[in-house]
């Protein structure tokens, strides 16, 4: 059960990590939730298997961006370099607060972060304690800059499952040459304090990842890592894969060893370690932008793909519309024609 869960999330790179954060999915888990689940993913193997747009049911996991809002400069988001188009804002509780509404007796796991640092919300802790009222998991991204003793205690109070903190470096020299304006003494007294929190509480959640974007800088960094991480007493270590989206970025960022890249280069291009079989993610998943705005996956950082607005229309209505579907079967039959599927693996090998 745990390693097809798993695997399941894994492949949507959204890991939720060992027994602890399984079992937290699991408590999620009611019968109507899992009618939904076995819906849409029924749905999806049909459409897969006919090239057309067959939909059964919402997406059992929902992304949602609170703020496209961050503190740091890192050259490879959209975000910290100024290549983003969409306005910057925060969500308001009463947008997150209707779409949860009217989804949350079938959804199962809700990821609160996208383009951004999500605790720059002043109200991210009331989103997660309401969804978790509602029962369902609640995951979340950070660069873990704001974790002062109080701030980590009202965290671990918030309910939230599960929390990826960013750590690309060993030292201030290797952290900062990515995560651009970071401090990471900063990081780590904020890990310790939410490790000291969940003692004080007798907590076990949030259950929290460190994770380390490998890049051709820090690659040798790996071991010293294990190392950290064991010591700073956080409940696992992703090693994730980086993305680039031109040759220039390629030959500066990849790592070495190709053990760690998602992509195939040559002395002329480089190309996408694509996966096997269709991809489910307009079906097992979607995202809402801070501002109401719909898209079909993370990978659509600027709104290229807008697919509705929920401050215009119910989620649901957005979902089964024509041109949400439009875009499955295009994606079905011609994935190529979607610049931002050329660069896209399926989410299948970004976690090794």
């Amino acid at each position: 059960m745990f390693k097809s869960i798993n695997h399941l999330f894994n492949k949507l790179n959204v890991g939720i990590g060992r027994e602890v954060a399984v079992s937290r999915v699991l408590k999620a888990l009611t019968l109507k939730r899992l009618l939904n689940a076995a819906k849409i993913l029924l749905s999806f193997l049909l459409s897969a298997l006919l090239k057309r747009n067959i939909v059964w049911g919402v997406p059992p996991i929902l992304n949602i961006e609170p703020v496209n809002i961050c503190n740091l400069k890192c050259p490879l988001c959209v975000t910290g370099s100024g290549q983003m188009r969409r306005p910057r804002g925060k969500m308001d509780f009463a947008v997150f607060k209707k779409v949860v509404d009217e989804v949350a007796d079938r959804i199962i796991y809700i990821t609160l972060y996208s383009q951004g640092e999500p605790y720059l919300n002043p109200r991210f802790n009331e989103f997660v304690a309401y969804a978790k009222t509602k029962g369902v998991y609640v995951n979340t991204s950070t660069n873990a800059h704001y974790f002062d003793e109080q701030t980590a205690e009202e965290t671990v109070k918030s309910g939230i499952d599960s929390m990826i903190i960013s750590l690309d470096g060993v030292t201030q020299e290797s952290y900062e040459f990515y995560r651009r304006g970071g401090n990471l003494q900063t990081v780590l007294d904020g890990i310790r304090n939410l490790v000291k929190a969940k003692k004080n509480l007798n907590s076990k959640t949030p259950y929290l990842f460190v994770q380390f974007l490998v890049m051709k800088h820090n690659e040798h960094e790996i071991p010293a890592l294990k190392k950290l991480t064991k010591e700073l007493g956080v409940d696992r270590l992703l090693i994730k894969t980086t993305q680039v989206m031109t040759f220039e970025e390629a030959l500066e960022w990849l790592p070495v060893n190709d053990k760690y890249r998602r992509y195939t280069v040559t002395e002329k291009d480089f190309k996408v370690k694509k996966g096997k079989g269709a991809c489910p993610r307009p079906w097992l998943t979607t995202l809402v932008d801070w501002d109401g705005l719909v898209v079909p996956c993370c990978f659509d950082k600027n709104g290229d793909h807008a697919l509705g607005n929920v401050n215009e229309n119910n989620f649901i209505e957005i979902w089964e519309a024509k041109k949400y579907r439009g875009f499955r079967t295009r994606l079905l039959r011609n994935r190529d024609s979607i610049e931002m599927c050329r660069n896209c693996n399926f989410g299948i090998g970004i976690f090794k």
